[in-house]
């Protein structure tokens, strides 16, 4: 994420930054005072009849950490940290357990995890494991320990008649960072498993030591540091960079952080280096293990990776190519009388059939299950109920049983098939296939391809490698039945073939190994901790605090006031992209099928950029097709079915309405349900997004395929950092705002154990903060 702020009302003087929010065309809605507490139980389950330690979350509507004390069962239970608590419960047999809080003057009452009859639970402390197990037929069971993916040694225990143990483990047998304790049977199920850290001290000595660095630096004055790291270590990195204006921030990682702790949980960690740095006492502790068993909880699905299946991903060598391969689908095509109607969020029918009245009985039923209507239609529905929910969506194989063929259907059974899924995760095939490709990349002796053949297995998954290459190359893929006849295989790769509106046997989707849409982001990532002011030793002033449990009620920038209504500036969009490129990614993103359909891709696209993170909330689309409005997926609300006409033909729409047509598509809109704080007033007669799709000037086209075309990215050509020289040129006429001084990935060490950085500082009076991070033979080391 790159912060974009609007110009100064001084050159280079960023102390007072200003980020002009996109254009509003609605109000911020105030979220109500809400109470939301999650319970994560030690080991992973709440198992009958044991003792088990409760980690506990507590956040408000924004998402923020509250303190609060609440009640479970006659015990008081208190989060005094960052919102989380531990307390011991007994589990009784049966029931629903809960705990109830109040908060801004409201009673909440929040259920346990449901209660096993059958499990283990365990609780970890310095040097020992005592489990418990209930219902269990395997008295012998194993406990791994593992850091950062590594097994460091296996135990064995036997639990007794009433189903405990107990073992001792050597803890100076870990190394420094967080361990993962798993407890199995003999066949190999995972009954618990929980995150703990230990901390031998042993990377607080490996310091990296500078000199040379100034209090203050002159406009343009050349700095030099020598910096000295531990003798085994022989390359750093190192960034100097300008400290005005450099903001507190819930995000103090280092990449020692990372590797120690950070890495090993899941989501945003605010503060880590409060959590492991700043001191190693009894408290500091206690806060760090309940961040383990809340952040940590349930990392990793035991039976998904211990289900006999092998692993699909596996360390990259070159570039990895993983997807599958499905039944092309078959919708209605469009026609050109249907499109006035489009405006109105109706699809597939024409307004002489919406004005028959002999349709009328018929349409009113097609009407309620199909057009979409604000968050009431059936698509809106469908879309947010499948689609958007799938926070890592991935194409998935079907069963067995699954079927690779319609031949035996009708048109109109495969036309309500594509309704059923809207091109989502359709079944895998029963019969594999042959994919079919050709890499073409440009170099300096001009173009070069290379066709490959391969089959599929597992139900139409197929996997290959490409050597690493610069830049950008060109991916053609089919599929084909295996053992066609040589004069089917010449008719597929002849007829049709540069012609987007045939219909291919297969479509071809790459898979993602990786969460396709992006997170929500956390409070603690959109607002910055609370400060206190102190001044440097350049008289800079400084906020900042080590606290992470204190925080500002404001984000970390601020942005103009604007009125709650706001039209669209349509020389401002938020993006801009390809729509060939695009739509291929919405292909591979599993939104589409592998061929354009107009009466869903505004939609589509919009899904793919904004998503809706988890909410309820439907994205109301509006397209525009060169500035003319064309399509809408709401029903605005007007009484009359028509608008003013459209000022061309629905022939030179429709002609339009290819990707052999399109050049790109731009995007506005104040959608940004990403950031918890713009909570914004919705209504499902006005659009949230608004495309504009430009076609190729003077009714130019592009070459376009019935099969997969894809623009592969390559590897990056590394560019050297820019670090002017001011010994031997001239002072630049206009100012030097760089506020990164220095940067060098791969900075040698010599044979002293010395480094050198020489830099030159920008055009202002500055005072720099170094930050530089080596590994060798012993482990990290950082200054």
């Amino acid at each position: 994420m790159v912060a974009v702020y609007e110009r100064p009302e001084k050159d280079g003087d960023y102390s007072d930054r200003q980020i002009l929010p996109r254009p509003r065309q609605r109000a911020l809605k105030p979220k109500k005072p809400s109470l939301n507490v999650t319970f994560y139980p030690e080991g992973g389950n709440l198992i009958a009849g044991t003792r088990c330690r409760i980690a506990f979350e507590a956040l408000n509507e924004e998402g923020e950490a509250v303190n609060v004390t609440g009640k479970m069962e006659g015990q008081d239970i208190r989060a005094d940290f960052m919102g989380r608590g531990i307390f011991t419960y007994d589990v009784p047999e049966d029931g629903k357990p809960c705990a109830t809080f109040d908060y801004k003057g409201t009673h909440y009452r929040f259920a346990l995890p449901d209660i096993l009859q059958q499990g283990l639970t365990l609780h970890v402390d310095e040097g020992n494991v005592t489990l418990q197990g209930r219902g269990l037929s395997a008295k012998h069971l194993k406990v791994a320990f593992l850091t950062r993916g590594m097994l460091r040694f296996l135990m064995e225990v036997s639990l007794d008649a009433k189903g405990d143990g107990t073992i001792r483990y050597d803890r100076s047998l870990l190394p420094t960072g967080v361990c993962d304790l798993v407890v199995y049977d003999e066949n190999g199920n995972v009954l618990a498993d929980r995150l703990f850290f230990v901390n031998h001290h042993d990377y607080e000595q490996r310091h990296i030591a500078i000199e040379g660095k100034k209090s203050q630096y002159q406009p343009y004055e050349k700095g030099d540091l020598t910096l000295m790291p531990p003798r085994d270590v022989s390359t750093l990195s190192v960034a100097i960079r300008d400290q005005r204006g450099m903001e507190p921030s819930h995000d103090d990682g280092t990449p020692l952080t990372d590797l120690l702790l950070t890495s090993d949980l899941q989501g945003f960690v605010a503060r880590p280096y409060y959590y492991y740095f700043e001191r190693d006492d009894s408290l500091h502790r206690a806060r760090l293990d309940n961040l383990l068993m809340v952040q940590g909880w349930r990392r990793y699905d035991f039976k998904a990776l211990t289900n006999g299946k092998p692993l699909r991903y596996s360390p990259e060598k070159n570039i990895e190519i993983d997807g599958t391969v499905y039944k092309a689908p078959v919708f209605d095509p469009i026609e050109p009388d249907e499109l006035p109607l489009w405006r109105d969020g109706i699809f597939g029918r024409t307004y002489d059939e919406m004005t028959n009245p002999a349709n009328f009985p018929a349409l009113e039923s097609w009407l309620a299950s199909t057009k979409i209507v604000g968050e009431q239609g059936y698509l809106a529905e469908k879309e947010r109920g499948v689609l958007l929910s799938q926070a890592e969506l991935e194409s998935k194989p079907g069963n067995d049983s699954s079927e690779d063929t319609h031949d035996n259907a009708t048109d109109e059974e495969q036309m309500q098939d594509v309704e059923k899924d809207y091109g989502i995760n359709h079944p895998g095939l029963k019969h594999e296939v042959t994919v079919e490709g050709e890499m073409t990349l440009i170099g300096p002796k001009g173009e070069k391809s290379t066709p490959f053949t391969l089959q599929t297995t597992g139900g139409g998954r197929f996997h290959f490698q490409i050597a690493p290459f610069w830049g950008e190359g060109r991916l053609l893929l089919s599929a084909h039945k295996q053992d066609i006849s040589t004069e089917e295989w010449h008719a597929n790769h002849t007829k049709d073939i540069f012609d987007e509106e045939a219909w291919p046997d297969y479509y071809v989707k790459l898979d993602m190994f990786y969460p396709v849409f992006a997170r929500k982001y956390s409070w603690y990532e959109t607002h910055r901790p609370a400060t206190s002011q102190q001044t440097d030793e350049a008289g800079h002033a400084e906020t900042w605090t080590n606290d992470p449990s204190i925080t500002l009620p404001q984000v970390s920038v601020t942005g103009r006031r604007r009125r709650s209504k706001q039209a669209i500036d349509w020389r401002r969009p938020v993006c801009q992209y390809d729509t060939e490129q695009l739509y291929n990614l919405a292909t591979d993103y599993g939104l589409s099928f592998g061929k354009v359909n107009f009466r869903r891709l505004p939609y589509q696209l919009s899904v793919l950029l904004f998503g809706n993170y988890g909410t309820t909330w439907t994205i109301n689309v509006e397209g525009h097709l060169d500035g003319m409005l064309f399509y809408r997926s709401f029903d605005t609300g007007r009484t009359k079915m028509m608008e003013a006409p459209m000022n061309r033909s629905n022939y030179s729409i429709y002609k339009d309405l290819f990707l052999r047509r399109q050049q790109t598509v731009k995007f506005y809109t104040d959608f940004d349900l990403r950031n918890s704080d713009r909570y914004m007033e919705m209504s499902s007669q006005t659009a949230d997004v608004t495309l504009d799709f430009e076609t190729i000037p003077n009714d130019g086209t592009r070459y376009t395929m019935r099969d997969r075309s894809l623009v592969l990215p390559g590897i990056a050509e590394p560019d050297e950092y820019y670090h002017p020289d001011y010994s031997h040129r001239q002072l630049p006429r206009h100012a030097d705002y760089r506020r990164t001084l220095y940067w060098n990935p791969s900075l040698r060490v010599g044979a002293t154990s010395k480094a050198h950085a020489t830099f030159y500082n920008n055009s202002q009076k500055t005072c720099i903060q170094v930050s530089a991070m080596g590994m060798g033979n012993l482990g990290p080391a950082c200054n």
